[in-house]
């Protein structure tokens, strides 16, 4: 059984901006150092992405963040 967490936050734009670049700047660096590991290597590309997000917890919770961020600047999230 999982444990869900649910946050609210109230920020300024600039900050949720702020916060939103420096997640998405992590969010890189972990595919990054993820997407060529042996064990994704055998996983076509086009299903790669989401075996990431299964296997490590830590870039499903920064994907999370960037579209509930986005979400909340009014923009619409694109993979």
């Amino acid at each position: 059984m999982e444990d869900n967490v649910s946050i609210n936050s109230n920020l300024t734009r600039v900050e949720t901006e702020l916060l939103l670049d420096a997640i998405r700047s992590q969010y890189a660096e972990q595919f990054q150092t993820h997407w060529y590991e042996e064990r994704f290597s055998s996983i076509p590309i086009d299903r790669r992405h989401d075996a990431l997000l299964a296997e490590i917890p830590m870039m499903s919770g920064l994907r999370h963040l960037i579209v509930a961020l986005s979400h909340g600047l009014g923009r619409k999230f694109h993979r």
